[in-house]
């Protein structure tokens, strides 16, 4: 019985010292981190991250999340600690955060001494100046479209509408497997590319003895109108994802305008010519803005689409 208690007693004594390391060596993480969400420092949390996690937590997802947490918090001003779990070879640490406009809890998860896994409870405000953005932007070329040319056709504005939710159901799975099975650099060529020869070959194909013009503004319409109502109310009132827009509303205003304008005109040239030149022209237009997009360069991308748009509208008077 003896013998019993005492190893016991060892074990209980080398998994409270290891415990307690590690809860120190979480506290040390959770110091730097409420200082690099302040400051923006993201060297600060880098040495503590694994290998793994640090393909992850990327600076730039990092600078995202810090942007995101200041808007909705403020200025952090402290952690407390609240207790820990164990499954298996995971040690998973339990924080609160206190900031100047609430508080949010931290998740930290170690395995063998390793921080393997972050995870934060950012509950964002929801902010719909993208959505509304988009949703201008769209409904302004609608205008603009409909008193030049004095037509829109509703149920080919419908048909079109009808593309770009099935197109919201196809491009993001050649992101997900180009991502998967590509290095960055030839999956943003190659996703681009099959988007721009999907799209353009939705808009061909639907546009044969069809008003084109109407139906390619239902697919601007069905992208930045109901699509971003949908998407906006899904991860904010029912999946309560953390998602909220904090960027510039001037390039998603523009990216509405201009792309709804290079679809309706595109289309309508694709209604009045079936032959492969157009579609090869929109097709090239479409993947340059694409790949521009895929680097980073989203006014390259808008510069590339007005070009499309420009060169539609010359197409489609001839």
């Amino acid at each position: 019985m003896r013998k019993a208690l005492a190893v016991f007693l060892f074990t209980f004594i080398i998994l409270s010292t290891v415990l307690a390391d590690q809860r120190s060596q979480g506290d040390e993480f959770m110091g730097k981190f409420v200082e690099a969400i302040n400051t923006g420092n993201y060297s600060l949390i880098e040495p503590y991250m694994s290998e793994e996690l640090r393909a992850q937590f990327t600076e730039d997802y990092f600078q995202n999340l810090r942007e995101l947490t200041l808007k909705n918090y403020g200025k952090l001003k402290g952690f407390t600690y609240e207790g820990n779990e164990t499954q298996d070879d995971l040690l998973r640490l339990k924080y609160r955060v206190e900031a100047e406009k609430g508080s949010f809890p931290v998740l930290l998860v170690y395995r063998d001494g390793e921080l393997v896994g972050l995870a934060l409870g950012v509950t964002p405000k929801p902010n719909p100046l993208g959505m509304l953005a988009a949703m201008g932007g769209a409904l302004l070329a609608l205008t603009g479209l409909y008193l030049w040319r004095e037509r829109v056709n509703l149920p080919e504005l419908a048909l079109g509408s009808g593309l770009a939710l099935a197109l919201s159901i196809i491009l993001p799975f050649y992101s997900l497997t180009g991502t998967l099975l590509l290095p960055r650099a030839v999956a943003i060529p190659v996703v681009s590319l099959l988007s721009a020869l999907t799209i353009e070959a939705g808009k061909y194909y639907l546009a044969k003895n069809r008003d084109g013009l109407s139906l390619g503004l239902g697919l601007g319409i069905g992208q930045f109108v109901l699509l971003g109502i949908g998407t906006f109310v899904a991860t904010n009132f029912i999946m309560k994802l953390p998602v909220s827009f904090t960027g510039s509303v001037l390039p998603l205003f523009l990216e509405a305008v201009i792309f709804t304008t290079f679809y309706a005109l595109s289309t309508e040239v694709y209604s009045k010519r079936r032959e492969p030149m157009p579609f090869a022209v929109f097709a090239a237009v479409e993947f340059l803005s694409l790949y521009l997009l895929g680097l980073g360069s989203a006014y390259g991308s808008l510069v590339m689409a007005l070009a499309g748009a420009a060169i539609a509208w010359k197409l489609g008077g001839e």
